[in-house]
């Protein structure tokens, strides 16, 4: 798992922020800012940052890294949309909202969009964490590479998938 440089480490599509509230919880220097763009979850989430946010949770509403105006991030994470629009397994995910499920047509245009964003407002070395599909590494890997990216790896979750894609944005990036 890469380190980051010291700043904040933003949390896009935050839902409930409880990834973001578990960041708080563990790293205790940082402030985090947790992006949501749909307004039914931010209430969700601004309820738990008021109980469990520790004053360093700020939330954002808004559309992915466009969210955070101006600030640089040493870290950015996500568990985005990775479906493909006509992915057989769509019929019985009745309880997630569709939009915080699919990503068009292969399921990969959110994390692109991620990939390609956080090079402009992440810090150099900043680390980029992202969720996806369990076919999908290789291809998040291959994005990350395409966009100049160093120490790209997968981590794989309890049944042995690729479901997490790390990288760093190079140390001498230009802004």
């Amino acid at each position: 798992m890469p380190t980051a440089p010291p700043g904040c480490i933003v949390e896009l599509g935050t839902g409930s922020a409880a990834i973001a509230l578990a960041l708080a919880q563990e790293i205790s220097d940082r402030t985090i800012l947790a992006v949501e763009r749909d307004p039914q979850a931010l209430s969700v989430a601004r309820v738990n940052v008021e109980r469990f946010g520790h004053g360093r949770v700020k939330l954002v509403q808004g559309n992915w890294l466009d969210a955070i105006g101006e600030q640089r991030a040493a870290m950015i994470i996500s568990n985005p949309p990775y479906l493909a629009d006509d992915d057989e397994h769509l019929p019985t995910l009745t309880h997630e909202p569709y939009n915080a499920l699919v990503s068009g047509p292969n399921g990969l245009e959110d994390l692109d969009s991620i990939i390609q964003a956080a090079k402009h407002v992440g810090l150099p070395g900043a680390a980029v964490l992202l969720e996806h599909g369990f076919e999908q590494a290789a291809s998040v890997r291959s994005l990350m590479h395409e966009h100049g990216y160093d120490s790209i790896d997968s981590d794989r979750d309890l049944a042995n998938h690729e479901r997490i894609t790390y990288g760093k944005l190079p140390d001498t990036q230009s802004i």
